[in-house]
């Protein structure tokens, strides 16, 4: 899943979609204190047979919540929390987190094999070799009394480091939180029109959140769906403009918001009575997470407010790209003046050795 990232961000930089510093002002909200708590991986990584992992994108089903994670690597770590690969990776695995395991670092239950292994919960068509696909995953959603998972099919066609590319979005469901997901086939055929990073629900819809472009242009994106109609292709709807006005043409589509680089998340907050969405880094400013904040999920949305900057080094390495920055409003306490929020590493001269990392930001 890095490549991917780093290759959109690179996108987003060449396009000219870089952020300067006059787009950092804004009234949205005030931040007074960041904590950053440091990596995720504890005991429920080591019982499962994970040495690290990257995404980390997370939705409330019952009981708690339930975590997509990417590319994760099989192993232990000594004492001293040295790595010892051994089992090659998954490209993607699932956790749930109780209501009662909400603490730092989080208490992961993982889907695993019989050998307490770590396993994706996605199965590969016969067409498909494990070899040539990877198939990392996208926002997920509890609705109808099912558990939904969109997904990314990742073809590997060379060797080199920037040798792959997506071949479409898929949508998988299963009847149980931590199971084996079913990869649909509507009309005998697995691709969606819709990328999602996030989902949420608001006024009998899901709006779908994906980073692309429009017109020649790199930004957020944003489909709608029905409930009910989640496993219809065909049902999915684009903003086009302000009012809003949607189309189900995904040709017609325009940008909700510019200058969103790798992922976006977006999340309810009680507390400040407006969604908050969270963008990720871009090389100007690997390091930067932004927030925009809207009054509806449409927005419009104001300009990015209150960026915060993590830290040089992580997990004793220098940090050269900071992606994934996923809001987990489930998490969230004192009704949303306390979010949290984790976001994904790529720390020089590491390799595979780095895991997703948590901060909670306090509002004024």
């Amino acid at each position: 899943m890095k490549g991917l990232i780093v290759a959109l961000a690179l996108v987003a930089l060449v396009s000219g979609c870089a952020s300067d510093s006059s787009e950092e002002q804004g009234n949205g909200f005030k931040i007074v204190q960041t904590n950053f708590l440091g990596s995720l991986w504890d005991e429920s990584y080591a019982r499962a047979g994970i040495i690290s992992q990257d995404g980390g994108q997370s939705f409330e089903i019952p009981g708690g919540g339930l975590w997509a994670f990417g590319d994760t690597f099989k192993g232990s770590r000594s004492a001293d929390l040295t790595p010892h690969y051994a089992g090659g990776a998954v490209s993607c695995s699932i956790a749930s987190l109780g209501q009662d395991a909400r603490h730092y670092p989080p208490t992961f239950d993982y889907l695993v094999s019989s050998n307490s292994g770590v396993v994706s919960p996605f199965n590969y068509f016969t067409n498909e070799s494990p070899v040539r696909y990877r198939i990392w995953p996208g926002a997920g959603i509890y609705v109808n009394g099912r558990y939904y998972l969109f997904y990314s099919l990742i073809e590997i066609y060379g060797s080199g480091t920037w040798d792959f590319r997506s071949v479409g979005s898929g949508l998988a469901r299963s009847s149980v939180a931590l199971g084996s997901y079913e990869r649909l086939q509507p009309q005998g055929n697995w691709r969606f029109p819709v990328e999602p990073s996030c989902i949420i629900a608001a006024d009998g819809w899901l709006y779908l959140y994906q980073v692309g472009e429009a017109h020649g242009k790199q930004g957020t994106l944003v489909a709608r769906v029905r409930p009910e109609k989640i496993e219809d292709p065909t049902a999915y709807e684009f903003y086009t403009g302000l009012g809003p006005q949607f189309s189900s043409r995904k040709d017609a589509a325009s940008l909700l918001v510019k200058n969103t680089p790798g992922q976006v998340s977006v999340a309810w907050n009680a507390y400040l009575h407006k969604y908050v969405m969270a963008s990720s880094s871009d090389f100007s400013h690997p390091r930067r997470i932004r927030f925009l904040v809207a009054d509806a999920p449409c927005g419009p949305w104001s300009r990015p407010v209150a960026p915060i900057e993590v830290p040089k080094e992580r997990q004793g390495k220098r940090v050269n790209l900071v992606y994934c920055a996923y809001l987990h409003p489930e998490l969230f306490r004192e009704n949303g003046r306390v979010m949290n929020l984790t976001y994904s590493l790529i720390l020089e001269d590491a390799g595979f050795d780095a895991n997703c990392e948590m901060v909670e930001i306090q509002l004024k």
